[in-house]
């Protein structure tokens, strides 16, 4: 279901490409390890976010690296995607959305993804893709039993604005001053919430899957 809050139609954009903007350039602090080299089920959690977009109906993807990118270029399988690298990544997010997207500016719009979030659905960038299209709606939010959660799809007439974010944010400052043009919509994709940190979330995930492998079976 869609839950409309209120939005202007962005303008119309004569290149209908739809990019994806991977943000993989964080020092995994949190981790102590480059998380994003970590194998889930036998494959490193950037390629399972990678293969996710391979499916969907994307036509671009830019993958930004940055700490770590040596060992993401040696252990992650890149197929077609473009890598870019954020070389002042230390400053924080915000450098590489603008890197990330300055790569698409020729795009309808983007879907900005983050690289530890593995088990993201392509039908949620699918239905991100259409519900734009068919709305309009510059900026396109999915839920999850009504709780906001990532990627989030951007009009290309966003752009300016999230490449004036600066510091070691994302782009949900955009996305709270641009309240009437907010789309949600609600996805059976509980991926949509999960974000990998620290251990623990590690552990907790691996708990709730094999859980739910247990119930399955």
């Amino acid at each position: 279901m869609s839950h409309f809050i209120t939005y202007t139609l962005a303008h119309p954009c004569e290149n209908r490409l739809i990019a994806a903007v991977v943000l993989a350039a964080g020092a995994s602090s949190r981790m102590g390890r480059p998380k994003l080299t970590i194998p889930l089920d036998g494959v490193p959690m950037l390629e399972r976010v990678l293969k996710t977009l391979r499916r969907s109906t994307v036509d671009r993807v830019v993958v930004v690296l940055g700490a770590n990118a040596a060992e993401l270029r040696a252990q992650v399988r890149f197929e077609g995607e473009a890598v870019v690298v954020n070389q002042g990544f230390a400053d924080g997010m915000s450098g590489s959305l603008r890197l990330g997207l300055e790569s698409v500016r020729d795009a309808e719009a983007a879907i900005i993804v983050l690289g530890d979030q593995p088990f993201l659905l392509p039908a949620t960038i699918d239905r991100l893709v259409a519900e734009h299209r068919a709305s309009g709606a510059a900026i396109v939010v999915p839920t999850f039993h009504g709780n906001r959660g990532n990627p989030v799809l951007f009009d290309r007439s966003i752009f300016p604005q999230i490449a004036r974010v600066s510091g070691d944010v994302g782009a949900k400052s955009v996305v709270q001053s641009n309240a009437s043009d907010v789309l949600e919509v609600e996805v059976g994709d509980r991926g949509v919430l999960v974000d990998l940190d620290t251990p623990s979330d590690l552990r907790r995930e691996s708990k709730f899957r094999q859980g739910r492998t247990r119930v399955r079976a």
